[in-house]
């Protein structure tokens, strides 16, 4: 029970403070949390996808080709557009979306409930020196990675951009970071932290951008 706690308390954190962001409205919290569990429900198939796709023949390469597959078309191509299709079906175009930090919220409630359930599974396998390094670079990923989706799907809601973004380049980042995640060296882990930094950044940037847009783009009624 103890690394089960200590599994689920990086993304319940992070999913508080990505709900109190939204000062003007708060989203209900009987969406944010229906979203977190369909966001934790996808772990499972996702992986099954997964471990089918890595027994396909062409997939099970080795060295720097077989990480790259890894990295993009296994866990960044598969995870994400599993969230990416949560928000589309469950959350684009209906009356939970008042403005563009909306967006944000709610896939971030997707990406963190996928976090935690994967959180759970990978700490309580390996211990607590997994269960620390994960809550500073897995769980938060995944949270950045959501941020960068909710923000194109707020572009998709009220500019009209292709969908296709949402999906794409929360993929891109992901497979990114494992690439440099699923290597075993010095230089690898120095290259990822510095990617984390970015993604904090840019995920910051993001939030502003969407909490200081908020108040003129709520053109939804509540």
């Amino acid at each position: 029970m103890v690394y089960v706690a200590l599994a689920v308390i990086p993304g319940l954190l992070l999913l508080v403070f990505i709900y109190t962001r939204d000062h003007l409205h708060p989203e209900p919290k009987r969406q944010v949390f229906r979203l977190f569990i369909l966001g934790a429900a996808i772990v499972f198939p996702a992986g099954l996808l997964e471990r089918m796709m890595m027994n396909t023949q062409g997939f099970a390469e080795g060295g720097i080709e077989g990480r790259l597959i890894t990295a993009f078309f296994v866990a960044g191509m598969i995870e994400e557009f599993l969230k990416a299709a949560i928000f589309d079906r469950a959350v684009l175009g209906t009356r939970l979306i008042r403005g563009p930090v909306d967006c944000v919220v709610y896939a971030a409630a997707i990406g963190l409930g996928f976090a935690t359930v994967e959180n759970i599974l990978y700490v309580t396998s390996t211990g607590l020196v997994t269960a620390v390094v994960r809550s500073v670079t897995a769980v938060p990923a995944h949270f950045m990675f959501a941020i960068i989706m909710g923000y194109q799907f707020s572009k998709v809601q009220f500019n009209g951009r292709n969908k296709a973004y949402a999906y794409i380049l929360p993929a891109l980042t992901h497979g990114t970071y494992d690439t440099f995640a699923l290597s075993a060296s010095v230089g690898a882990d120095l290259v990822l932290a510095l990617f984390l930094l970015f993604l904090v950044e840019l995920s910051v940037r993001i939030l502003n951008r969407v909490r200081k847009t908020d108040r003129g783009a709520r053109s939804v009624p509540a």
